[in-house]
């Protein structure tokens, strides 16, 4: 509403100033940086939660042998394998491998033999591996994939330095733009 004095002495109406509003690229950058760090925080709290709630395993995937189903860098939930039956043919198993003592093997069910052991395959290898894996090493059968969400995990085990060092870095510009004031301290002034 224009004052009384100003419509007296016949003074032009002026349009309100943008003075204070903040800058446009500065606007987009925070809703972006903050829409990205929610995501993250979305899916690592998604990864999270049937571990916590329902007991499940969650595993960063480490090689590229179930592409294009599992990128290395993403985070498989796995429900822990029933008992009292064998995963079908076409499940993601998440199994102790039998080549290499000690560490996990996430792949797909490639043929049930007559005794229950369970022969798998990656997707992205030519031909099965030769060793079959026994009921009782199956660690979880895959429910969930969370991508990307395990890339630092990946690279920090595969000991990639300068890819993590990058991930890092871009992570930190996120929270950095995205604990950017809107206003800058000149129009406060």
């Amino acid at each position: 509403m224009t004052p009384p004095s100003d419509l007296a002495a016949g003074t032009p109406r002026q349009p309100p100033t943008a003075k204070g509003a903040p800058h446009p690229i500065r606007v987009v950058t925070s809703v972006i940086s903050r829409t990205v760090l929610g995501s993250m925080v979305g899916l690592l709290v998604w990864a999270q939660l049937p571990v916590v709630a329902l007991g499940w395993t969650a595993g960063v995937v480490q090689s590229g042998s179930m592409r294009p189903a599992l990128m290395p860098g993403d985070v498989v939930l796995y429900q822990p394998p029933p008992r009292d039956r064998t995963p079908a043919v076409g499940q993601i198993v998440l199994a102790q491998d039998p080549t290499r003592p000690g560490h996990l093997l996430t792949h797909r069910v490639y043929q049930v033999l007559p005794d229950n052991d369970l022969i798998t395959k990656g997707d992205a290898n030519s031909t099965p591996d030769s060793t079959p894996i026994r009921p009782t090493a199956l660690q979880g059968v895959a429910r969930l994939r969370v991508p990307w969400i395990g890339l630092s995990v990946q690279l920090w085990r595969a000991k990639q330095p300068v890819p993590e060092a990058i991930v890092l870095l871009g992570l930190a510009i996120l929270l950095t733009l995205a604990a950017l004031p809107l206003h800058s301290r000149s129009q406060h002034k």
